[in-house]
């Protein structure tokens, strides 16, 4: 059985921006206020959606990556590797009680992420 997407980020320079577009265009709603410049969404369109993150990204830059759910994180990491992708960022909790994430890129350096199910 495959790996479901679960989640999915979009980060850029100005994330107050990025809220008030993608309510105004979608209707996407935010689930958790910024605080920290970065924000829950929910896509308001009930079973079939997953949810997402809206926020700054890291030294100016832009992002948009989805994360696809999985059973071991650092057994997926190796698979990653031995098939020709790179590790961005072990695993690590994202915060106290939170989900286990990591970072890689693809052969082509498409950054994508791993959640733990």
């Amino acid at each position: 059985m495959g790996s479901p997407v679960t989640h999915f980020e979009i980060l850029g320079t100005d994330p107050e921006e990025l809220y008030r577009f993608y309510q105004q265009v979608f209707g996407w709603g935010l689930k958790h206020p910024p605080g920290d410049g970065y924000a829950m969404v929910t896509t308001n369109s009930g079973d079939a959606s997953i949810e997402g993150g809206i926020g700054r990204a890291e030294a100016g830059g832009r992002s948009v990556k989805f994360y696809v759910s999985v059973e071991d994180l650092e057994a997926t990491l190796a698979q990653i590797e031995s098939g020709g992708g790179r590790v961005v960022l072990t695993p690590r909790q994202v915060e106290e009680g939170g989900v286990h994430i990591a970072l890689f890129s693809d052969p082509e350096g498409n950054v994508l992420g791993l959640v733990r199910a």
